[in-house]
């Protein structure tokens, strides 16, 4: 503003004695003079208003600058804090993965143990009951006898209480000594039924 003032006074200063003192050509200069100062002071204020709207500008944009920066700042620093909490959760479904891994291979192992170990007493339990037999037949003395004596009274006898019933064996008889084959439906009867 007060570079605007001071051209103007000194263009006043400079117009003024080049205008001189009562000649009307001279009013006419000196008007004219008066209009080009006055021209010049508005553009020297119109200028300084745009110096003004600049600077202003200028101002806001490097404000909004600043906050861009800020704003910049800030949105990398959650993207490296996301980027870490990621990786801190990929580690943790690698060490996961790696543990069902361990736990299934584990697992596998300890089912075929089981199902080997189930084969192998399958196979043995028959020959440790046999084994167990003999050795209870060896601390018993006289069952052997016991058994073979109760075995000859089954056999022998007409009603055995462990063995079946036997069923009568036909004799091989003579066809001489055979009874006469009669008709079944004849009244008499066979002699052998008789008695």
């Amino acid at each position: 503003m007060k570079k605007c003032w001071l051209r103007r006074v000194l263009w006043m200063v400079l117009v003024l004695p080049m205008t001189g003192c009562g000649e009307a050509p001279d009013a006419r200069v000196v008007q004219i003079a008066m209009e080009s100062a006055d021209r010049q002071a508005q553009q020297n204020q119109q200028m300084a208003e745009l110096q003004q709207q600049v600077a202003a500008g200028a101002k806001q944009l490097v404000q909004a600058d600043s906050e861009a920066r800020q704003e910049l700042a800030e949105l990398q620093r959650e993207f490296r804090s996301d980027q870490a909490e990621i990786g801190r959760q990929l580690d943790a479904l690698n060490s996961e993965r790696r543990q069902i891994a361990k736990d299934r291979y584990r697992d596998s192992i300890v089912g075929m143990s089981i199902y080997a170990g189930a084969g192998i007493l399958a196979c043995l339990l028959p020959l440790l009951l046999c084994g167990w037999l003999l050795h209870a037949a060896r601390d018993k003395q006289g069952t052997d006898e016991a058994v073979a004596e109760l075995l000859v009274e089954e056999l022998t006898t007409d009603r055995p209480l462990l063995l079946p019933p036997r069923r009568p064996v036909p004799l091989l008889e003579h066809p001489s000594l055979a009874p006469s084959r009669l008709p079944p439906d004849s009244d008499l009867e066979d002699p052998s039924n008789s008695a």
